[in-house]
């Protein structure tokens, strides 16, 4: 971090265009709050999930809608943006500051995601089962499970994640990636 603050300094104080010093200061203040908020070491896991390809990032998970919206309304300051999980479902969480509107719509990251990742990387089961049940029990078994693996279910290849920073398991179905893939192919009208 210290190295990067001297780098956007030394960028800050000597401009070669106009904007680069406002664009400079903002990076120095956001790794200044980082540091003072004590966020390094969530700033650092964020890096390496970014780093191992992850899927999105998420900031919790949840087993319900309402489990969601009751942390949701009673949390003092949501995070806004970010991305929570509810039953292993990408959602945005949006707060309107100025009204207090808070609500957590469905998003399609992780869909984007998957298909992204299907394009760039053969996946290769690292452990096939019968049953969601077998995998499932397989995910949790894992010690210190990798970021992402491709297992095989019944079949089909699912995406098996890991989400340190909310110690959290899930398997993604490729399947889920096949409806962005058939919109992203048609031609659009015009």
């Amino acid at each position: 971090m210290d190295r990067t603050k001297r780098f956007f300094e030394k960028l800050r104080d000597e401009p070669e265009a106009a904007d680069e010093a406002a664009q400079s200061q903002a990076i120095l203040d956001a790794i200044r709050y980082i540091e003072s908020t004590g966020q390094l070491g969530a700033f650092a896991a964020f890096q390496e999930h970014v780093e191992a390809n992850a899927p999105p990032f998420v900031v919790a998970s949840f087993d319900n809608r309402q489990e969601a919206e009751a942390w949701l309304e009673s949390h003092p300051h949501p995070p806004d943006p970010a991305n929570v999980l509810v039953a292993n479902e990408y959602h945005d969480v949006v707060h309107e500051r100025e009204t207090n509107i808070r609500r957590l719509p469905r998003n399609r990251a992780l869909q984007w995601y998957l298909s992204e990742l299907e394009q760039k990387e053969r996946p290769v089961a690292v452990a096939s089962f019968e049953t969601r049940e077998e995998a499932d029990a397989w995910l949790k078994a894992q010690a210190g499970p990798a970021r992402r693996a491709w297992v095989r279910i019944g079949g089909e290849l699912h995406l098996a994640v890991y989400y340190p920073n909310i110690h959290h398991r899930a398997l993604f179905p490729l399947s889920m990636a096949h409806g962005h893939k058939e919109a992203r192919s048609k031609p659009s009208p015009g």
